[in-house]
């Protein structure tokens, strides 16, 4: 009898839910009863935090530069050239943190610091870590600046720096880290540079280099863009076609020079490491400034590059 009467309160409660229910209005009514609601793409919105990342960027096809637009070193607050560091002095190492996402920012995103000898595939040293909020692309706090303090190794040198991030809903991690790795030389007929290449991989490789003079243009006049067909979705981060000014095809070496590696093709085994010798020859009577961008490659593709500065009275 005990549990008849149950059934009935449970029915008339029921009832009367269900009655209260159609008198609210229809936009209530769709809402779930649960309070506990699993959200689903598309509404849940998912940040997109990225830096100028060279690997991810040559993935796409893109001509990339080793001199990154979004890493600066200021000392007192003016800008100090990566290739200019002076050993055992302290300096404001700066990365510029962009977002493309335009619904969803980031609250305390840690970025990382590191330098390498000058280089590809060089060990790693930790700099240290700090945390920024980067908001929306297009809003406050976009893009935002992660700083910390960065003394100088003992030993004089040329240094390659780091800054990189992960975030648990990153909508595309791979375009987290960024690398600056520059030299300077002057034209004493030829310019010669070297720098370490060291195979970071467990397994034996045979590197490569290939050499372009690819920079980075100044950025088109704002203007009204054409209307056209929406593109068909892709993987985020993926390039639909390459632009001219960003295809390696189009910045080859000017007529007239030359680049020559000693070792040409090196080949070494798993943790070995060698100093590449690498010769620029300008064309008689050069003037100017002239960048020079090396990538190392192995058959598994892009392991690091360096860009050479060539400089002509």
């Amino acid at each position: 009898m005990l549990s008849l009467l149950a059934i009935l309160r449970l029915i008339r409660d029921a009832l009367a839910r269900n009655r209260d229910l159609r008198r609210l209005p229809v936009r209530v009514r769709r809402a779930a009863p649960q309070h506990c609601v699993k959200i689903s793409d598309p509404a849940y919105k998912r940040p997109d935090p990225l830096i100028y990342d060279q690997f991810f960027l040559m993935q796409q096809g893109l001509a990339v530069t080793w001199d990154n637009p979004d890493i600066e070193l200021q000392q007192g607050g003016v800008a100090v050239p990566s290739h200019a560091l002076l050993p055992d002095t302290e300096y404001d190492l700066i990365a510029r943190i962009w977002n493309g996402s335009t619904e969803a920012p980031v609250v305390g995103l840690p970025v990382q610091f590191s330098y390498l000898s000058f280089g590809v595939g060089t060990v790693s040293h930790p700099i240290g870590q700090t945390h920024v909020n980067l908001g929306v692309k297009g809003g406050p706090d976009h893009p935002a600046f992660a700083k910390v303090k960065w003394r100088t190794p003992h030993d004089p040198g040329h240094y390659c720096v780091r800054a990189w991030f992960t975030w648990l809903d990153d909508l595309n991690p791979n375009n987290n880290l960024g690398q600056e790795n520059t030299d300077v030389g002057a034209v004493h007929s030829p310019a010669e540079f070297t720098f370490r290449l060291r195979n970071d991989t467990r397994r034996r490789e045979r590197y490569r280099f290939e050499v372009d003079a690819y920079a980075i243009p100044p950025p088109d006049p704002c203007r009204p863009r054409p209307k056209r067909p929406r593109p068909p979705r892709q993987a985020p981060g993926t390039v639909e076609h390459v632009p001219p000014q960003h295809d390696r095809r189009n910045a080859p070496l000017p007529a007239g020079w030359t680049v020559t590696f000693d070792p040409e093709h090196p080949v070494l085994a798993a943790g070995d490491e060698v100093d590449v010798a690498a010769t620029v020859t300008a064309p008689d009577g050069f003037h100017g400034r002239q960048p020079v961008n090396v990538h190392a490659f192995t058959g598994e593709g892009l392991a690091g590059g360096v860009t050479l500065y060539v400089e002509g009275a």
